[in-house]
């Protein structure tokens, strides 16, 4: 069972988009290539991811950066985790280790906050209800944010800029835009959001594009890869391939459109 709608405290809303969960299930979909960050816990057996280079014995409670690469799952009993899924580019406030080496990783939490990271990540496993797992989550969270916080709206305003606006935003126009030089805005934006300004924008074109066929139940991809700012079908079947490995015709079928990572927008 997955449950995708669970709001965060108002005064984390600026950083992190939801609270989900998936629990009693044997399977679990492909990782696609995303611009986000999740923080996860796993409550039951450890997983362990692969792609088509490695197999990576996935930590029980980690971080899920920003990816260029398809993971495909194996487990060997049941799945359960709470994620915390970070809105793109925010995770640089909660820590102070380079976004940048974080990238196609599954990073275990004591990386990123040592002891600290460990005795968190225990309590949120050992916690008995989803009130008390949200709650330690988020004084966590609450106490490194108070520590880490950048205060770099600038790089907000310009990721939400590409973000939203991936198939109309040209990156050459932006550091005009906030009187930048090209050269700084591009080493700020890796080192905050941990991808090249063009890299993030082809991921999350990519992301628009699947997330909205899978939620949708879509095959017939032609007329919104158009709209999402492909130039034809040819690069859309080169990025699809590239980031994941498969042909859309193949991906786009009823196993992946009824098991998948992505969740409808929250409604207020």
């Amino acid at each position: 069972m997955k449950i995708d709608n669970l709001r965060p405290h108002k005064q984390l809303q600026q950083y992190i988009d939801r609270y989900w969960l998936w629990e009693d299930e044997r399977d679990l979909p492909i990782i696609v290539p995303g611009t986000g960050t999740e923080l996860m816990f796993h409550f039951h057996e450890s997983i362990t991811a692969y792609s088509n280079q490695y197999d990576i014995r996935i930590p029980n409670c980690h971080i899920l950066s920003p990816r260029y690469v398809a993971y495909h799952v194996k487990t060997t009993g049941r799945i359960g985790f709470i994620a915390v899924r970070f809105r793109a580019g925010a995770f640089r406030n909660f820590c102070n280790e380079p976004i940048s080496e974080m990238i196609d990783l599954f990073i275990d939490v004591r990386h990123i906050w040592g002891q600290q990271g460990i005795d968190f990540g225990n309590k949120v496993i050992d916690a008995k209800s989803l009130e008390q797992r949200i709650f330690i989550i988020e004084t966590f969270l609450m106490k490194c944010l108070h520590c880490f916080n950048k205060q770099e709206r600038w790089i907000d305003y310009l990721v939400d800029k590409i973000y939203y606006g991936h198939n109309d935003v040209k990156l050459s126009e932006i550091s005009d835009e906030i009187a930048i030089s090209n050269r700084h805005f591009q080493r700020k934006f890796k080192e905050c959001v941990g991808v090249s300004p063009k890299a993030f924008q082809r991921i999350a074109r990519f992301e628009s594009v699947l997330k909205y066929l899978l939620l949708n139940k879509k095959s017939d991809y032609l007329h919104t890869v158009l709209d999402r700012g492909y130039y034809d079908q040819s690069h859309f079947i080169k990025d699809f391939k590239a980031f994941t490995g498969e042909y859309p015709s193949l991906f786009l079928q009823e196993k992946n459109f009824m098991s998948h990572f992505y969740n409808n927008k929250l409604h207020p």
